[in-house]
This record gives C-alpha cells, structure tokens and sequence, in this order.
C-alpha cells in the first residue's frame, strides 16, 4: 500500500494505489556470520538507527531470529551509539509475554553494534485494519493485550514514545491472536546506566500519534504513550484516525479543541461507554487521561465486550522499587514562631492548619488523592502532584485568607522537582528528595507575607497571562550547603509581600569579616569628611558613562535596587559542517571546539534595554568590535526587552582557530542615547564599529562592570547580579580544536 507513517494528512489511513517498489541495492551483509552462530538470510527493513534483518541461530536448531545492526555512517555519531545501546537496555528491563524479547548483542567485524531479538512470526497491526473498522471482539482481545505491555513497560522505567500500528505484531496461534509491542529505538529510559548527555526532550516519534506534550517537546509521562493508544483504538475500531491536519502545527491546535468527530459517528453499535473511555485516553491534558495503559485497555475491552466483570481493574502492582516523579511543593511555616509562648505556638499551628484545609485548592486535590500534607514543626510542607499550578493557588488563597489574621505572620516557598514516595515507620506516606528541600530553602529566603518561587516555577509561570505578570525577579541567592537558587517573589495588591526580602537587600560582605580597627577608621573618617562630602562628590570625576537617559541626583537612593539576569549557551558539536551531537546546554563557562555552532541566550529579570557587543580579532588581528543586538540594520532598532522574556541570538559559529569569544552585556533600566547612536552608525558599516571615539565611549561602559557573577552548574545557566542602573558583564568563551 501507500501509506506512510509520516502522512497525516487525511483521515483515511489507506490508500488504493500501490506503489512499486524500486530495486534495493545488494547489502553485503546477506549471508554473513555473526559471532559465529547468527546466519544473516534477508533484509526485513531499515530505520534512522539501524537495518533489520531475518537470520538464524545455528547453535539452537537454526531458529529464526531477528538482528538489529546500526548503521556504519552513525558510528562517529556517540549519541546514536547510546541511543542504540540505550534500547538494549529498555528490551533488556522489560518480561512481559506482549514486548518483543531482547536476546543476544554484539558488535559486527567492522564495528557495527548489533542487537538479537526474537522473530515474531505474523503481521503488523496495520495490515490488519480495515475501512469499515475491526470486529468489537477482535479490538477488545488485542487492545486490552496493548494496554498491559505498556503498563508492564512503563513500571520498568522505559516510556515507549513511538506507538503507531507499525510496531505492533500480530501472531496466531491456536486461533488464538497475541501481541508484541516492537521497537523502543525512540524510547525514554528512566535512570537509564547509558548517559545520552540530553539537555532537555525534544519531539520523537511519528507525528500523527504524538500526544501535545510530545508535539510541544516537553517532557513525556506515561499518560503520553495512552494517547497513541487512543488514536490506535479509534482507528482499529473506524480505519480512521481522530484527527485531519494538514501540518503539525494544526494537529497541535485540533488536539486543543478535542475530538470534533467521535468514533460513533464512524462505527455503527459503539456503545456510550466505549467512545468516552476513548475519548478520556484522547485528552488535551495528560492528567486527565488514564494513569495506567492497563486500565485503559481493560475498561475499553469490557465496554466493548459489554463485560461487566472486568471493569473491577486490577490493583496496582507493589514493587519494592521506588518511583521518582514529579511534585509540587508548597512549604509553609510561621515566621518567628520560636519566640512564641508554648500556647501561642499550639494556637497559631493550629489555625494555620485550619485555614490550609479550608482553601479550595488543598480540599480538591485531597479530593484527587493527590496530595501529601507533612507536618515542619513551625509550619507544614503541602506535596501535590498532576497539577503544576496546585501550589500557587493554594499559596494565594492562603495569604488572602491571613489578611483577617494579621498576628499569624507566614512566608511560603514554592519548588517543582523530583521525588520519592516512601512510608515512614507507622506505614503512613511520606515524601524524600530534593523537590521538597529546594522548596523550604527558597521560603527561608523570605519574610513574613512572601511567596517565594524558584525560577523553575517561575518560568512555567511567566508562560500564562494570569500569572506573569505577578512575578518579579529577584535574581540568585545562596542558601543551605552553599546551593545557588534563583528566586522570584510572587505579589500584588491583594496577596503576597511586595517588599523586597532582607536577604536581598544584604550586601555580599559580612561585617564580622571585618577587621574592628578599619570600621573605627571608617566612621572617623566619614565624621570628619562629612561637611565637605560634597564638595568632594561634586568635584570626583564620573565613574561611569552618562547619557541624557540616566538621571543625575546628589544624594544617593534610599534603596538599592538589586538588577539581574540570566544568561547560557545553546551549543552543538559539528563534523565536517554536520551536526554530531544533539542540542545541549551550557552556563558558558565550558571550553568549546572550533567550529562548533552556538546560541548565546538571555532572560533579564526586568525590563529594560540591552546591548550585546562581540570583541574578538578583526582584520590584521587587530580588535574588533561588532554589535550582536540591537541590529539597527536589519529592522531591530529597539534594545527593549520584556522581563522574563527570553532573547536568543541568531546561530553563529566559532572559528577555525583556538581563541576567546568576549561578548559583553549591557544592561540599562532606560535606553542609551549613547548606545543607540553608536549602535545606528555600527550597521552602516557591517555591524562593525570603526569610529575610535565611538570606540573610546563603548569602552568607558565597558570598563564600569561591576557585577557579580555564579555559575549554576546544575542548571548550567550563569546568573549576574549588581545594583545601579546600569548592569555590565564579560563572557568570555573559549573554543579550540577538537
């Protein structure tokens, strides 16, 4: 037939046209030995990792036998070589009767890594589908097959990613039809012992089955793998999938609008039942759908069968093994509670528990089973889970609710990441892991009334227009063991603390590592200078550059105003002008190849103007200085940039030779006259300044940097702070031959 699994367009997946098929050239592996006992016989197909071929196991009566061998051309591609060996590894944790079984692995005489797997003698799902859909009996029997492998899959740790009838086979034996779930070369292993070196998900799979957090690159569940499912059920039971894009891009926007044409409409006798435990697989939002593959196939195969019986699903299986996940933590406790009279203590507890409880958000998710409420001593730590946006509900709907109890003063901190389930030593459940510790070091950076978010939350947040605009960056902060978060304080005039926490209005030098005697001498010399302090500020010559934008004052500011931002490298190695790696991250601070290809990435934590200048060697080797942003030359006059916002450069590559890159940062609350200038006149001449006295001006900024600077290397992103209105920084990138 003429299908192919990247057609999407159209609802049929069928074609009456048949192409033929062009002639393959000789494979020189036909026939071959491998380690002695694997005969190849005939190729059976190829993927974007390796070729499939029919062989036979000369040691165990000539059995049939399936081998995988990647391809030569990927062997310089060391992310492929682990992805491939990565899908050994996901066969290999999985014994399930419904996934093909991993054999054997080995490497071929001209170093070709190759897998062994059982030979399914039967057919693929697809070629059993038909227009008019497949008997309710014979989809009840396979589906609910499909639904336990995957289950089985998924409690293994591997994620299948890539489901579609293609790699479902069909074998009949005794009149009987059993399934086999085939190919996990997409797929995601949990704590896999093979590192792929992944900065972050990106979209794998075939499109037309892909759930929307696939089609969007973010990070696949198990509810991802049940909506291929869905798609797969409805087509087996109408020969049609659910959808009828023309690109991926509507497919993502027919997702959002939900199934306009239900599975009824196509197949005449689908029960009610049947077409919502479909449609509940085929929901927009992953937590909506089934959280088992299992009990999925399993209630559709009873509606179908109209099988009462088997709607009791089977429990979850108990493993000894924990399960890492995603949670939500709100951590919450009563600032100064140590002060407090015993009974003081008792009573503001206790109706800070009361007044928890009773919020919406805590009653809902209690509702869900979706939530963990731990005791802290001076406060609680509320753990949920499936809903992202649960602990900022819950955080602002508690501090409305503490307006009408001023004297039970509480800050909150919020954190998304992993943990652990456990149960303690009364078999009651309890949670482990850094998700929860991050969450209580960010609220010990508050005071009474604040919330407090890291930027993980934050950044999830800042993509929703009922949330972004309450957030408001107060750069990175070091807390217990010397860890490096970076906080945001979420407010506005009916909830939250808009003060800027004490923490961060703290300088970096601790007077206590002061010597006494040059304290003393300090404020004797200030008593002494202070009748003439300004005459002495009006005569010193400026520090820094001025514009007609920065405004001049003779007494300092009241407060300081804390400026930061966030900056990282998006890098890729290259071979021969290839890509040879995948996409990763880096806070800028590693030493790169020649050639390599890079995007510099910015997030300033709040508004204002920006002007990114590379410094490196021009013609003759002599300094050169070229504008990166704004580019008044190609239409981008404005330096403006949205708090939050993240600014990423066009893709550039570094240079054949071993070097630095110097790229520094400017940051001003208002535009630069001066800059934009110098700017404006720099695009006239290829992005280059020539001008010396412009030269000289730029130079004066450049010389006032005055930040602080920490490298995350958890997160692999750099964070600069500094106070004034006017932030400078230097990254310097080192690159050499590879």
């Amino acid at each position: 037939m003429g299908y192919t699994d990247e057609t999407i367009s159209g609802h049929d997946t069928f074609s009456a046209k048949t192409v033929p098929a062009a002639p393959n050239p000789p494979d020189h592996r036909i026939n071959i030995v491998l380690d002695g006992r694997y005969v190849i016989e005939r190729k059976l197909g190829q993927g974007g990792f390796g070729t499939v071929y029919l062989a036979s196991d000369n040691k165990v009566i000539s059995r049939k036998i399936v081998v995988k061998v990647m391809h030569s051309e990927e062997l310089a591609n060391d992310w492929r070589k682990k992805k491939f060996r990565q899908e050994l590894e996901a066969l290999a944790r999985i014994d399930h009767p419904s996934v093909i079984g991993v054999l054997d692995c080995g490497e071929t005489l001209d170093g070709c890594p190759y897998i062994v797997m059982q030979y399914i003698d039967g057919v693929s799902l697809r070629s059993l589908l038909t227009p008019e859909g497949l008997p309710f009996g014979r989809v009840a029997h396979l589906i609910k097959q499909i639904g336990r492998a995957l289950t089985a899959a998924h409690e293994a740790g591997i994620l299948h990613r890539d489901l579609k009838p293609e790699n479902i086979m069909v074998q009949t034996s005794e009149d009987e039809e059993y399934v086999k779930v085939i190919d996990f070369g997409v797929a995601k292993v949990r704590n896999s012992i093979i590192d792929t070196s992944t900065a972050r998900d990106v979209a794998v799979g075939t499109i037309a089955y892909m759930s929307p957090e696939q089609l969007n690159a973010q990070p696949v569940v198990p509810a991802s793998d049940i909506y291929a499912l869905g798609i797969i059920a409805y087509e087996m039971l109408t020969g049609k999938r659910p959808l009828n894009p023309e690109s991926s891009y509507q497919l993502l926007d027919m997702q959002r609008l939900g199934v306009r044409v239900k599975p009824s409409d196509l197949r005449t006798g689908l029960s009610a039942n049947a077409e919502k435990i479909i449609l509940r697989a085929l929901s927009y939002n992953p937590e909506e759908r089934y959280e088992r593959a299992r009990d999925f196939g399993d209630s559709l195969s009873s509606a179908l069968l109209q099988d009462d019986e088997q709607t009791l699903l089977a429990p979850r299986k108990k493993s000894t093994e924990l399960t890492l996940e995603t949670a939500h933590v709100l951590f919450v406790d009563i600032v100064g509670y140590s002060t407090l009279d015993i009974d003081e203590q008792a009573r503001q507890l206790k109706q800070l528990q009361s007044m928890v409880s009773a919020t919406p958000e805590c009653g809902s998710a209690t509702d869900r089973n979706e939530l963990i409420a731990l005791p802290a001593g001076d406060g609680m730590a509320l753990v949920f889970f499936n809903h992202p946006e649960a602990t900022v509900r819950c955080a602002v709907e508690l501090s409305r609710a503490l307006k009408a109890e001023p004297q039970i003063r509480v800050r909150m901190g919020i954190h998304s990441g992993l943990v652990y389930r456990v149960a303690d030593i009364k078999n009651n459940m309890n949670v482990a892991g850094g998700g929860i510790n991050i969450a209580q070091r960010v609220m010990d950076c508050g005071d009474a009334g604040h919330i407090l978010l890291t930027k993980r939350v934050a950044d999830d947040l800042g993509q929703l227009a009922r949330w972004s605009g309450y957030l408001h960056d107060l750069g990175p902060a070091k807390v217990k063991h010397d860890v490096v978060v970076h906080v945001f304080n979420l407010f506005s005039d009916e909830f939250g603390n808009g003060e800027v926490p004490l923490k961060f209005r703290q300088t970096e030098t601790h007077p206590s590592r002061i010597n006494a005697k040059i304290i003393i001498a300090a404020v004797v010399i200030v008593a002494v200078l202070g009748a003439a302090g300004l005459y002495l500020y009006s005569r010193q010559p400026a520090l820094t550059p001025t514009s007609n934008n920065t405004p001049t004052s003779k007494a300092p500011p009241a407060t300081v105003r804390q400026r930061s931002l966030t900056y990282w490298l998006t890098y890729q190695k290259m071979r021969n002008g290839k890509p040879d790696s995948e996409l990763r991250q880096s806070a800028g601070n590693d030493i790169f190849g020649n050639n390599w290809r890079f995007q510099f990435n910015l997030t300033p934590g709040e508004t204002g103007a920006m002007y990114l200048i590379n410094v490196g060697p021009g013609k003759n080797h002599a300094q050169e200085y070229n504008i990166l942003f704004p580019l008044p030359g190609v239409g981008q006059s404005d330096p403006n940039l949205e708090a939050n916002k993240t600014f990423k450069t066009d893709w550039a590559r570094f240079v054949d030779q071993t070097g630095v890159e110097q790229i520094w940062i400017i940051w001003s609350a208002q535009p630069i006259g001066e800059l934009d200038e110098i700017f404006k006149h720099a695009s006239l001449t290829s992005g280059v300044i020539t001008n010396s006295n412009e030269i000289a001006k730029l130079q004066a900024y450049l010389k006032s940097s005055s930040s602080d600077v920490i490298h995350d290397k958890e997160k692999k992103q750099t964070f600069v702070k500094g106070t004034g209105d006017i932030l400078v920084n230097l990254v310097e990138l080192t690159h050499e031959a590879n």
